[in-house]
């Protein structure tokens, strides 16, 4: 409680200088962000847990390469970080910041951004190289790179920051943007009319119709009506992903943002955080809770017995109610089936080597940089150049034989 006077709510604007410098990070710079604040507020920031809150202090400040930048408001954020010393943060700045692509083929200016400490991932590969596969396939529209942290001159690690969805959406179009949750309900949610002053109200009516029109539908008129709702097609290439990359985490790991059409509220899809792949089965397994009701109490005590209930499918989760629907619905699985064959034309092995030597290119200078390294011993598992190296060509090599079964599998579909 003796440092409850630096924490206030996050509705708060931080204002900390007015001193601002537009920062083009040069290629594979590391780009180094940092934080200085006083010793008990660092000290408080290394102890809290499993609370988020608005970091504030009247002299704080906050840089990227020595440059300082506009602080609005900087937060903790997510759910697993907050367990960790090394905590994930929220930035919102009052002007935006130039950053290089690592590869340097964009530079994008950014005034919101997280910075994801992956702290349960132990070589930091896995939010990366769903992103980059994600984005081969054009449903990753946000922009990411890994970064340095520092608080106080001291190195907090590597964290790989991504764009804000919930400022993305503001500049492509739309007004309103949604984090679903469990039991096909709303998590959070953004709405700011700019664009067509349509009332909040009918976009949510208009997402949840997604979901009410599940169990009244069936074959070409639930396909009919959804893809009016929301983007099927791009829908069906991610839950391909998730499948190729056993995306462990689902249901509440995807943003729908509003886009009208024709007059009509039609949903496009932001995928988020891909901090649990590699998993041998899905989240659902072995828990009373998160599966859908819409068809039912639904309960899997192991892997098989969703297998047993939806065949061999490309479909790693029925978590959620709309992949369960997917799955079960001929129609709407051979349309998935469709969608998935048309995908696997456009990757093979050549597009995952491409993505782990990016990875590798990366990552290379902070596996180099000792004093990043660490920082591990304060995540859930430490890390090291072998363990990273290993870890790797297991992936790469696991992932070139999941595209090459999946490709099998559906090597009789025709687009």
């Amino acid at each position: 409680m003796r440092y409850f006077r630096f924490i206030i709510p996050a509705i708060f604007l931080i204002w900390i200088s007015s001193c601002y410098k537009e920062v083009e990070v040069p290629l594979y710079s590391g780009a180094v962000f940092e934080l200085s604040v006083s010793p008990e507020m660092q000290e408080f920031i290394y102890d809290s847990r499993d609370t988020s809150y608005t970091i504030y202090e009247p002299q704080m400040t906050f840089s990227l390469d020595n440059w300082p930048l506009d602080l609005k408001e900087i937060r903790t954020r997510g759910k697993s970080a907050l367990r960790f010393q090394r905590k994930s943060y929220m930035v919102n700045l009052n002007q935006a910041v130039a950053l290089t692509a690592i590869n340097g083929s964009e530079i994008k200016k950014l005034s919101r951004f997280k910075l994801i400490a992956m702290a349960m991932d132990y070589t930091y590969i896995e939010n990366r190289i769903g992103y980059g596969i994600l984005e081969k396939q054009e449903i990753m529209p946000l922009f990411y790179r890994y970064v340095e942290l520092k608080i106080n001159g001291i190195s907090q690690g590597v964290y790989l920051l991504v764009e804000d969805p919930e400022k993305y959406y503001k500049e492509h179009g739309s007004e309103y943007i949604l984090r679903r949750g469990y039991y096909n309900s709303i998590a959070d949610a953004e709405y700011e009319p700019s664009y067509h002053s349509i009332p909040r109200e009918n976009y949510e009516t208009r997402f949840r119709e997604i979901y009410s029109k599940l169990p009244l539908l069936q074959g070409e008129e639930l396909y009919n009506a959804l893809n009016l709702r929301m983007d099927m097609d791009q829908y069906f290439r991610k839950m391909a992903i998730d499948y190729l990359l056993q995306n462990g985490d689902y249901t509440d790991e995807v943003f729908f943002y509003a886009l009208v059409q024709q007059d009509q509220i039609r949903f496009s899809i932001i995928p988020w955080d891909y901090d649990d792949l590699f998993r041998s089965y899905p989240h659902e397994v072995g828990l009373t809770w998160g599966s859908g009701h819409l068809f039912g109490d639904r309960y899997y005590g192991s892997h098989q017995d969703i297998l047993n209930e939806i065949g061999n499918k490309l479909i790693f989760s029925i978590e959620d109610d709309l992949d369960y629907a997917i799955a079960m619905d001929p129609y709407m699985y051979g349309r998935y089936e469709s969608s998935v064959a048309v995908m696997l034309e456009k990757m093979s092995a050549g597009d995952i080597d491409q993505i782990f030597e990016q990875v590798k290119n990366e990552l290379t200078p902070f596996y180099y940089n000792k004093e990043v390294i660490f920082q591990s011993q304060f995540d859930q598992h430490e890390t090291s150049f072998k363990l990273w190296e290993e870890n790797m060509a297991e992936k790469k090599a696991m992932l070139k034989e999941r595209l090459s079964a999946m490709k099998e599998q559906l090597e009789d579909i025709q687009p």
